[in-house]
């Protein structure tokens, strides 16, 4: 006879719940402390494409992105870290709808007719005697519906899923993150691998060289025209490029495995057809895109932002627990001794609000606030040094960038001045001036340059991809 008292509180009480307010604070996004422009670089807005290793115009290369792209271990796991992320946001939301459960049972009961089962009897089916039967055995049956709905009245629900919506961003943002470190460890390795293989391909020149020079040396000693300290002189040099080079494959087999891992394949696989490279092509100028651009889009950024964004909604999430909780709770039920009364008559039914309301719990639940707004200031603190590493890495890019193609611009003018050297010496050698110790040291000093000039230049790509990486792809 209460249901209809009831029936009319539930829309004042569904209005008290769309009425409800939010507690904790909102989150506001912090400013980053950025300057308005890179030192010493032009601001351009973002409008680069995040393919930026296109820049290299390598084809290659582009095939090799494309492969770690989906293929790669690191970005598989952090795309599935993303999944787990979207399902605790479900959660989240899920725990502020209404919950409805189902239950059916059967079992098979015995009560015994002395003590208090004895006023039980008739309903069990005993029939009052001067022996009453020790105990008496009966089914059981049973049907129901329940139902449960905790009001958000002061938004802790909603706070707990702005959480888990933070706590995705910040995952997608750190997967984003993954992303351009594999981008950026491929591209490393792709281009040390091409500077090793032109490194060794200079060195066997200047073996071959040395071993000219140790064979002029055994001549000259056996005329007597040469010591054999000069000999152990030319065999040392030798021996050192013979050493070089077995460095040198061991660190391209090392490098080109790390590659085959990076873009899904198996250490013995060559991860690229070596007849398919082409000659590399001048690097153009990476533009440095505006620190506030590079506030939004760098994933270590965003990623930290959105931890912060999580670490504001806690403190809310734990200040709803202060006020008090209405839940509207309902339960049909039927519950019969045999199959044949198994009917709406049997019916049991309740319905009504209940509220609970935190009076004592040993400073729990301070304690629990304190922690989540201490969390809240590392979380502030942890975005703060986010952004400066960011601001230092860039202006250190930018800083190693300019300062190895200088060094690339010197290298290649003192390559030009040796091979013009050489070409003065073997000429002069081809009139018949000089012997040809001479040019051999000539193509020797050349080789040199060159080879000063292929790190140089694997230098500069370096320092362009770690550009592009620190400015967030």
């Amino acid at each position: 006879m209460h249901e209809p008292n009831v029936s009319r509180a539930l829309p004042l009480l569904f209005a008290a719940a769309l009425a409800g307010c939010t507690v904790g604070p909102n989150f506001t996004p912090p400013a980053p402390i950025l300057p308005p422009v890179w030192q010493g670089a032009a601001a351009v807005p973002t409008t680069t494409d995040a393919r930026w290793w296109r820049s290299f115009d390598d084809p290659v290369l582009d095939a090799l992105e494309a492969r770690a792209g989906s293929a790669n271990l690191d970005i598989a796991a952090a795309i599935e870290r993303i999944t787990a992320a979207r399902i605790e946001r479900g959660q989240a939301r899920a725990a502020g709808a209404p919950q409805v459960e189902g239950q059916a049972g059967y079992s098979r009961e015995r009560l015994g007719t002395a003590g208090i089962a004895s006023v039980t009897q008739t309903v069990l089916g005993v029939t009052p005697t001067k022996t009453p039967p020790k105990g008496v055995d009966f089914d059981l049956y049973s049907a129901g519906v329940g139902a449960s709905w905790e009001l958000d009245l002061w938004g802790g629900h909603r706070r707990q899923a702005e959480a888990a919506q933070a706590s995705v961003d910040a995952t997608e943002a750190a997967a984003r993150g993954v992303r351009l470190s594999v981008e950026a460890e491929v591209a490393r390795s792709y281009v040390q691998l091409r500077g090793l293989w032109d490194e060794r391909r200079i060195a066997q020149q200047d073996a071959a060289i040395a071993d000219r020079n140790a064979a002029i040396a055994r001549a000259l000693l056996a005329r007597g025209l040469a010591t054999p300290i000069d000999l152990a002189a030319t065999e040392e040099k030798q021996r050192a490029l013979r050493g070089e080079i077995v460095e040198l494959d061991q660190q391209a087999a090392a490098t080109q495995r790390a590659l085959a891992i990076l873009v899904g394949g198996t250490p013995d696989t060559a991860p690229f057809d070596r007849a398919a490279l082409q000659p590399r092509k001048p690097l153009p100028a990476v533009a440095a895109r505006l620190p506030s651009d590079v506030a939004r889009t760098r994933p270590d950024i965003v990623e930290a932002e959105a931890r912060l964004h999580a670490a504001t909604a806690q403190i809310g999430v734990v200040q709803a627990d202060f006020y008090p909780r209405i839940s509207l709770t309902g339960l049909f039920d039927i519950d019969v001794l045999s199959l044949s009364d198994f009917g709406w008559n049997a019916r049991s039914t309740s319905i009504g609000p209940s509220l609970s309301l935190p009076i004592f719990s040993g400073g729990r639940l301070q304690r629990q606030l304190d922690l989540r707004r201490s969390e809240d200031r590392s979380a502030a603190l942890a975005y703060r040094q986010t952004v400066l590493t960011a601001w230092r890495e860039v202006d250190d890019a930018l800083s190693a960038t300019r300062a190895a193609t200088e060094r690339t611009d010197l290298s290649d003018r003192d390559l030009a001045a040796r091979r013009e050297t050489l070409a003065r010496v073997e000429a002069r050698y081809a009139r018949g001036d000089i012997a040809l110790p001479p040019v051999l040291d000539a193509r020797q000093s050349a080789l040199a340059a060159e080879r000063a000039v292929v790190r140089q230049r694997v230098a500069t790509a370096l320092a362009h991809i770690q550009l592009h990486r620190a400015l967030g792809g």
